[in-house]
């Protein structure tokens, strides 16, 4: 895929993507006097959103605040868990904004911007036309003329970037659903003056007996890919459930 993926043939729109009310495909002719410009409250279209997409990348700086989940075991994505109990966004407050101390992970970075791609991997670049960044009066249009301007083409950039570290994680996640290393859990907790536990959440992790018994080839592979450490930054990210709750509890939830 090329810097600027407008460049060859254009793949065809279609499907849905998470969070993205309206995807389209950015054109001079649609979008030509368009643009984005910062939002008073940037983070508010996800402010009842339970868990967002990571990947392996990512691992590192998520696991410190977040738990890392796997979305089914047949179909695992990575998502950094932002809600327990309901769709309340813990990291996001009353102004729209996100925790400044917390990760923000790259998918709300590349938002409304995107990667569309077609099934021979042609990919370009998409924009979210119903999200609240995009107007008519831009600070940074999308274009200069007929081209991409330069900080449309540094998000498209990101996006390119973004959307290679994803299929990396797509290729991981597959290999350890058909290893059989993804196991459903439950998270628990005590209400306050309960005496018998509840269950906080249902998830998908990996599991870490499993994962001590592969073959050493396996294991030295993963080390060597920087793999396996994304692997234990997720085991150690489930002990943020407990943050979480004590995140709910300093908002009065």
């Amino acid at each position: 895929m090329t810097d600027d993926p407008r460049e060859g043939a254009t793949p065809v729109l279609t499907g849905t993507a998470f969070l993205y009310e309206q995807p389209e495909l950015l054109t001079p002719e649609q979008h030509g006097s368009l643009g984005v410009s910062p939002v008073e409250r940037p983070y508010d279209f996800v402010r009842n959103v339970r868990a967002i997409p990571v990947t392996l990348p990512e691992f590192a700086s998520a696991q410190r605040h977040y738990p890392i989940v796997f979305s089914s075991v047949d179909e695992p994505v990575p998502l950094a868990v932002t809600a327990v109990l309901d769709d309340t966004n813990l990291f996001v407050d009353a102004e729209g904004h996100w925790d400044p101390l917390c990760y923000v992970p790259s998918y709300l970075r590349c938002y409304p911007f995107g990667i569309a791609t077609d099934d021979q991997g042609r990919g370009a670049l998409l924009i979210d036309r119903k999200s609240a960044a995009v107007t008519e009066e831009p600070r940074y249009p999308f274009f200069d003329g007929r081209e991409l301007s330069e900080q449309t083409r540094q998000m498209a950039q990101f996006c390119t970037r973004y959307e290679a570290e994803r299929a990396r994680t797509r290729e991981l996640c597959e290999r350890l659903r058909d290893l059989g290393l993804l196991t459903p859990q439950q998270a628990t907790y005590t209400p306050t003056g309960a005496s018998e536990q509840q269950t906080l959440a249902s998830y998908v992790c990996l599991d870490a007996k499993k994962l001590t018994e592969l073959d050493e080839a396996t294991i030295c592979g993963w080390h060597r890919s920087g793999e396996l450490s994304c692997l234990y930054s997720h085991l150690h990210s489930l002990d943020n459930w407990r943050a979480l709750m004590a995140r709910r509890q300093l908002k009065g939830l």
